[in-house]
């Protein structure tokens, strides 16, 4: 039997120098931490997928592709202060204080390209979204939401 664990992690990719412009070297530092703490509230795990257990490997590795696919949909609704990168496009091109070419901007469908074979026969999916940290408005903070989930044999589950 197999059970399903993910994670979700976050990383500031790119900083939009006007956060800090106007503003006291002691304001700079605050809007800082403020941004880092938004980012990191996006975070967690690894920890299990408690509406699926005891599966067999088949069954597994198909809700893994489909916990993956999820978490990607409740990324590209945005979070508070943190909306999705297409939600602020238009904003983000006409700053031109970051690269454009940055990023692909998420892999926002699940494919067999997000997917990784194991030697043991589990798979694990990978996916990311890109997102704004803009808790003033008008700011493009670029932010990396990576997403993985896998599966987990219930033996070494338990330990």
């Amino acid at each position: 039997m197999f059970r399903l664990r993910y994670s979700r992690k976050a990383c500031i990719v790119e900083w939009d120098s006007a956060s800090f412009t106007d503003c006291r070297p002691c304001e700079a530092n605050a809007i800082e931490e403020e941004i880092i703490e938004l980012v990191q509230a996006l975070e967690f795990g690894p920890k299990w997928c408690e509406d699926v257990d005891a599966l067999t490997l088949e069954k597994a590795n198909e809700e893994a592709r489909l916990v993956c696919e999820r978490e990607v949909l409740e990324a590209l609704d945005g979070f508070d202060n943190l909306p999705h990168a297409s939600t602020m496009w238009d904003e983000y091109k006409e700053s031109n204080t970051v690269d454009l070419k940055l990023r692909d901007w998420g892999d926002e469908k699940v494919t067999d390209a997000n997917r990784k074979e194991n030697k043991d026969g589990t798979v694990s999916y990978e996916a990311h979204t890109i997102h704004f940290a803009d808790p003033y408005g008008g700011l493009c903070n670029v932010v990396q939401l990576d997403i993985k989930v896998e599966v987990v044999p219930a033996d070494k589950a338990a330990k």
